[in-house]
């Protein structure tokens, strides 16, 4: 007895060069008789399709009285999965897998999909292109290259977001907070670099000063990070101007997930799951000169005639990492994120913040603020048109796997 079955084309990999969408036909399926557990299925693929490609091949059936569905695992599937012109054949052991049901109750799906990206521990874009590029390349890492990423190459021309695991903390030591998606999240601050690699502009107060490219981007707003025009409907939704940092960045990466991180997402980066007052876990100003840039620790020379790399600002990644790798957290620039300000809540999971307000949460301190506004737990705030030589920010990118 032959069946025939649906063929779905579900998610045709963009990067792929299909000069038309590939036909599928003559879909059938075959049970061996006598009944030994495996069905032949044949088909045929016709159009302009590219061979090489890295779609994947999944195979399910269908229980038409209850509509559950099983997935046939890569084990009990032989033949040939290709997406190449022409006819195709594979064999589904179904026994090997376990399945008892009789294929005559069942209706069979085949499906070439895109396979789901392989978020490992590291995510970098590379913006050696510039700001007339059209496109920026993204790709992962499970772990640092042989020279770190405290470099040169990652603070100028290429920015790299380290994955965090979700997981529920004591948000400035007193609310319950629980995140439910891993996040990337910048291991440096934008650096000045970085930031005219995308929008062609130097804004920053110490930009002129030596060692300017790899000290982190300031006198930058909310609104030019986001846009004036969309930024204000968080937390409804995330969206951009086209004109903005996010902007173009999301539009050249093809990554609509690349943000600003909430204020939960960052003080739980800051953390890296520790309790202390400050990102490496210590409580003194002798732990925080450790870890970063402010007033007392390089920060009060600013006004000097040489004021690079010595005062104001630093080089990112002049200070000790937290236990996550994160550099800067506190210190050297406040950081913008995405919540508007307002009171914090215990118990909540993913928390957006305040659903309206007048201004923007920032965190972490500055180079030209005393130890004590550098904890991990101070918040403070500004008008999002607001731009400072104190004000920088970091990216954050939700995964929803």
């Amino acid at each position: 007895m032959k069946k025939v079955i649906t063929l779905l084309m579900a998610g045709i990999f963009a990067g792929l060069c299909f000069g038309a969408t590939p036909q599928i036909t003559n879909v059938k399926a075959q049970p061996r008789y006598p009944w030994n557990g495996k069905v032949d299925i044949t088909f045929e693929v016709a159009g302009d399709v590219m061979a090489g490609n890295t779609n994947q091949f999944s195979l399910t059936v269908t229980d038409r009285v209850t509509g559950s569905n099983c997935v046939a695992v890569a084990s009990a599937v032989t033949g040939d999965m290709g997406i190449t012109a022409g006819a195709h054949q594979v064999i589904w052991d179904m026994r090997a897998q376990g399945l008892m049901f009789r294929p005559s109750d069942m209706m069979f799906n085949v499906s070439y999909t895109e396979p789901r990206p392989n978020y490992l521990k590291y995510c970098v874009i590379d913006l050696s292109a510039g700001a007339s590029a059209t496109n920026y390349p993204v790709t992962y890492m499970d772990s640092p290259p042989g020279s770190g990423f405290n470099t040169d190459e990652y603070k100028t021309t290429k920015l790299v977001l380290r994955r965090i695991e979700p997981g529920t903390f004591m948000m400035c030591g007193a609310y319950n907070v629980t995140l439910t998606n891993a996040f990337y999240c910048g291991i440096f601050e934008v650096t000045q670099r970085q930031y005219e690699l995308v929008m062609d502009k130097k804004p920053s107060y110490f930009g002129d000063a030596s060692h300017y490219a790899m000290r982190p981007v300031e006198q930058v707003s909310y609104n030019v990070i986001l846009g004036s025009s969309s930024s204000a409907s968080w937390t409804s939704s995330s969206v951009d101007d086209a004109s903005s940092f996010l902007g173009k960045l999301r539009e050249k990466t093809g990554i609509d997930e690349f943000d600003l991180p909430t204020e939960a997402q960052w003080e739980y980066a800051c953390r890296a799951g520790k309790t202390g007052k400050y990102t490496n876990g210590g409580d003194s100003e002798d732990d925080l000169k450790q870890a970063g840039r402010y007033w007392d620790n390089g920060g009060s020379g600013y006004n000097s005639p040489n004021p690079a790399p010595q005062y104001g600002t630093a080089v990112v990644g002049s200070y000790q990492p937290n236990a996550w790798g994160l550099y800067d957290m506190n210190g050297n620039v406040w950081e913008w994120c995405l919540d508007w300000y307002g009171r914090l809540s215990s118990g909540v999971t993913d928390p957006k913040g305040s659903p309206s307000g007048s201004f923007r949460v920032i965190r972490g301190g500055s180079w030209s603020h005393y130890a004590v506004y550098c904890t991990l737990s101070y918040r403070d705030y500004f008008n999002p048109a607001y731009r400072s030589n104190s004000i920088g920010f970091r990216l954050a990118r939700t995964l929803f796997e």
